[in-house]
């Protein structure tokens, strides 16, 4: 009997030592202190409304950590309407310390907090990356650093259609990684945001662009040595429509980088220029040679209801390239594009 008591008394022993043992923990937890209320189209700003708790309990040795927080589900309200979450930012606000292990409190630029507009992405964006502050506490202490952020839903029309009485859950996840991109410790975070559909929003600007059945298919046709010797130049009359509530800029742009022929022959696109003429005014817009990039044909000051422009393809006088290239039909497609101001 005595050695069975003796026994019960070793194990109870040993499990209240195992009870009191701590492991080494470096962790975080992420969590918000209110909520997002966006009342108009210039968006919102909410101090201090996401707080980060780094908690260090040694004996830790970590250097170049990093911390890195994603998007972790599209953010999508009951109405399915969806807010593009690149406009959500976060900015660093301010920080403290508790209980921390040194005397010496570490600075923000000794931590590397980034302190500009951090947008939001479904893949990590870096808070903090590479700190210049090893972690290394000896056993038995213990330091906690808490940072706050700001969180800044960027302005513009877009939010006119995203508005609701539904609130939208932004889901995220903060992230610890050591020097090699291991990963050391998360912590979901979670808010919710109201675009409120009382507020101040800019009216959504109406526009559009066509081009006229007569001017779909552009042609400019060398006949005779005259043409390649002095160029061509063709005029479609009310080639293009145009309406907009609101002052604008007309584009062009290729959609191929070549003019491509049946053969799989390439003639260069700046053979080929553009220019459009206003068709009350007869002023001319400027003359562009033709590129696979946006190039501005025109700027309106004023808004136009069903407005007309006439299109003009032309090429230059002996233009070399053209003079090289083989006979056949060269093609590309290309795309207006009306842009308000």
């Amino acid at each position: 009997m005595k050695n069975n008591r003796l026994i019960k008394n070793i194990v109870l022993i040993v499990f209240f030592l195992l009870s009191i043992y701590s492991y080494p923990q470096f962790t975080i937890n992420a969590y918000n202190n209110g909520w997002i209320l966006v009342n108009g189209s210039s968006g919102v700003t909410v101090k201090n409304v996401g707080t980060i708790q780094l908690h260090l309990n040694g004996a830790l040795n970590y250097k170049n950590w990093s911390i890195v927080a994603r998007v972790t589900s599209p953010i999508i309200n009951s109405d399915n309407k969806e807010f593009p979450a690149e406009k959500l930012n976060f900015k660093y606000s301010s920080y403290t310390t508790q209980q921390y292990y040194a005397e010496n409190y570490p600075t923000i630029t000794q931590l590397g907090v980034i302190q500009n507009n951090i947008p939001m992405s479904f893949s990590p964006v870096y808070f903090i990356r590479n700190s210049p502050l090893p972690i290394t506490i000896p056993t038995g202490k213990y330091g906690g650093i808490q940072l706050s952020y700001d969180i800044i839903i960027e302005g513009g029309n877009y939010l006119n259609s995203l508005k609701s009485w539904n609130n939208y859950p932004i889901r995220l996840e903060f992230t610890i990684v050591n020097e090699f991109g291991t990963v050391i410790a998360t912590s979901p975070f979670s808010i919710d945001m109201q675009i409120s559909p009382n507020g101040n929003y800019d009216v959504t600007p109406t526009f559009s662009i066509s081009v006229n059945s007569s001017a779909i298919n552009g042609e400019l046709i060398f006949n005779t040595i005259q043409d390649y010797k002095n160029g061509v130049r063709k005029e479609y009359q009310d080639g293009l429509n145009v309406s907009s509530d609101t002052p604008y800029e007309i584009q062009v742009s290729s959609v191929n980088q070549y003019l491509k022929s049946n053969s799989s022959d390439n003639l260069e696109l700046n053979s080929i220029r553009v220019q459009i003429k206003d068709t009350e005014t007869g002023k001319l817009s400027n003359e562009i040679k033709l590129s696979d990039y946006n190039q501005t044909l025109y700027s309106s000051s004023t808004k136009s209801n069903a407005k007309k422009y006439n299109i003009i393809y032309s090429t230059s006088p002996a233009d070399e390239k053209i003079l090289n290239s083989k006979p056949g039909d060269y093609s590309t497609s290309l795309q207006y594009t009306i842009i308000p101001l």
